[in-house]
């Protein structure tokens, strides 16, 4: 279950990391040590934060590569997640981890009263592989180096991990389709480009004006 009390012993992990690690940088292993306990979900909700959080390209794009390799895994049924070597030696500055920290804990107070236990065939081996299979496409998006195309897959796979972490069924379903949703985005801002979204975008603004 995830509640306030698993949520302050994982914060605490990952001060006591920074808190550990030499130096202005922290790298991802040390990162994943700290949070080795929490399976699938915590991690990806980990590494998920920086897209939704206003943190300044390219680092959304570089989060999702480790999404990328967790999806993978999650979709060839591993039990844990793991990273290459390549993407493990990677640092982060402390900084930037003491703000993910900072900024999640609020997050976190206003959405784990909702989190519950509910329809557990979707947290289950089967499930979990689809889940990885829709994490992998909403992650690629995030890749994509244009505006619309990583927040609301961001958002997607940061609410399915919540339901990863709680086994709420209802929140992963939420989750998921909010990235689908972010999908189609991404696909009308290839096809048609950004131009037109924005005119989009204001004709419908100026129709909520006039009401």
């Amino acid at each position: 279950m995830f509640n306030r009390k698993n949520k302050n012993n994982h914060t605490r992990h990952l001060e006591k990391a920074i808190k550990k690690s030499s130096g202005d940088r922290i790298s991802i292993k040390d990162i994943m040590i700290a949070m080795n306990a929490g399976g699938f979900g915590l991690v990806m909700l980990f590494f998920s934060l920086p897209i939704i959080l206003p943190f300044p390209p390219p680092l959304p794009s570089i989060i999702a590569i480790p999404l990328a390799v967790f999806s993978i895994q999650m979709m060839i049924g591993l039990k844990s997640p793991k990273l290459p070597k390549i993407i493990s030696k990677r640092t982060m500055e402390r900084t930037v981890l003491a703000s993910i920290i900072e900024k999640s804990s609020l997050l976190f107070r206003k959405i784990e009263k909702i989190l519950k236990p509910r329809f557990l065939f979707l947290t289950s081996g089967i499930g979990e592989r689809i889940i990885g299979f829709f994490t992998l496409s909403f992650s690629l998006s995030v890749l994509i180096p244009l505006p619309l195309t990583n927040f609301l897959p961001g958002i997607g796979i940061l609410i399915t991990s919540l339901g990863l972490i709680s086994r709420d069924g209802i929140m992963i379903v939420l989750g998921v389709s909010i990235g689908i949703f972010g999908l189609t985005t991404t696909f009308v801002t290839l096809v048609l480009g950004v131009e037109l979204i924005g005119i989009i975008k204001d004709m419908i603004l100026g129709v909520e004006y006039r009401w």
